[in-house]
């Protein structure tokens, strides 16, 4: 298991990089990163070559995971094959920088129904019928899936939730009073 801390958007109704947004003795990222790294388990940062500079203050080079320039598609759907392609064996515990409110025991959670179902492909939490798919687990081979329907042409829509559509899906409801872990900031005015 490999966690990817997702920070690759444009963050263009934010504003400013979401990643880099301060919180506590870090940032959003940082945040995130030590979130998964509590889990046990190795962790990597998905962003884009342009971002490199302002986050290497932050983690190490090998660290990062750029986006994939060999992909022809964008958004968190290219965040997740370029960690596919970067490490094509391991399952992948994804979590988005600006989930700031995320708890450990919903992670925890996650990786619990991963060992209890190994014949899932992905697992996410979900919502009033709304999956959640930048917190979730993606198989290697689920993913080894998807990035062949790219490269053959037939990754018709380029969402997540296309993707999870296309997989064995664990959905997992979220805990009574958690639902305020899962909100997304995308502009200031909610932080």
């Amino acid at each position: 298991m490999l966690g990817i801390v997702c920070c690759g958007g444009k963050s263009t109704r934010m504003g400013t990089d979401k990643g880099l947004i301060p919180m506590g003795n870090g940032n959003w990222a940082t945040h995130a990163f030590q979130k998964l790294k509590g889990l046990g388990i190795p962790v990597a940062i998905s962003v884009n070559e342009s971002q490199r500079e302002n986050y290497l203050p932050f983690f190490k080079e090998e660290q990062f995971i750029f986006d994939d320039p060999s992909l022809d598609i964008a958004g968190p759907v290219l965040a997740l094959l370029s960690s596919h392609a970067k490490h094509p064996l391991a399952d992948l515990l994804v979590l988005a920088c600006d989930l700031p409110l995320m708890e450990t025991s919903l992670l925890t959670q996650l990786l619990g129904a991963e060992n209890k179902l190994p014949a899932k492909e992905a697992f996410v939490f979900s919502h009033a019928g709304n999956p959640e798919p930048l917190c979730a687990i993606y198989k290697a081979g689920s993913l080894a899936k998807v990035m062949l329907e790219l490269k053959g042409g037939r990754l018709t829509r380029h969402s997540m939730k296309h993707v999870l559509s296309l997989l064995k899906v664990c959905e997992l409801i979220i805990p009574e009073g958690k639902t305020g872990a899962f909100k997304n900031f995308n502009t200031y005015d909610g932080v």
